[in-house]
């Protein structure tokens, strides 16, 4: 009788896939979507290269992401913005329109590299404004200077924008608002 427990225990009883139960519905739907937009749709890539961001918080260079450094040119307006996504997660870790306004998108080398780059700005990557100090290192001092090249001819054409050359043209302490203002609009 023991051995029948026991052979009992063993034995493969088959089970029925619960797919359905009267009354209840999932709160999340899990179908797989075909296209995944992210508002990048109705820009084009001016220039992209692999590199490694840095932001300047609490008196040190902290790594803010590693991905591919874009400067990206939206098809009906003509803005170009800086643009990076980290590589794994695709979360944007720096968004900003390039301008030629006092002291925002200055490039000044970093001291000791030629391969690094540093500016202020007024970033966008996480929804608010907020005026940022960025790093971005790349693989050789040639890509450097590639980068540096990209920068300012985006600076010279976002100057000839109406919006940003009257940014250009201000006179100062109000311009800073201004850059806020036009930053968060893609």
């Amino acid at each position: 009788a023991a051995q029948q427990e026991q052979g009992g225990e063993d034995e493969y009883v088959p089970e029925e896939e619960i797919v359905n139960i009267p009354g209840w519905s999932p709160s999340v739907n899990l179908e797989v979507q075909a296209v995944v937009e992210t508002g990048e749709e109705n820009e084009e890539d001016t220039y992209s290269q692999r590199s490694k961001l840095f932001r300047f918080r609490d008196g040190e260079w902290k790594e803010r992401g590693l991905g591919d450094a874009k400067l990206k040119k939206d098809k009906m307006t003509g803005k170009i913005r800086f643009m990076m996504r980290q590589e794994k997660t695709m979360k944007v870790v720096a968004n900003f329109f390039v301008v030629g306004v006092s002291p925002y998108c200055e490039l000044a080398p970093q001291a000791g590299s030629t391969k690094t780059w540093m500016w202020s700005v007024m970033d966008c990557a996480e929804e608010e404004q907020v005026n940022e100090k960025f790093a971005l290192k790349f693989g050789t001092p040639e890509l450097a200077t590639a980068f540096k090249e990209a920068f300012d001819d985006a600076k010279r054409h976002n100057a000839t924008i109406p919006e940003f050359a009257a940014l250009g043209a201000g006179v100062g302490q109000g311009d800073a608002g201004k850059v806020k203002a036009e930053a968060g609009k893609p």
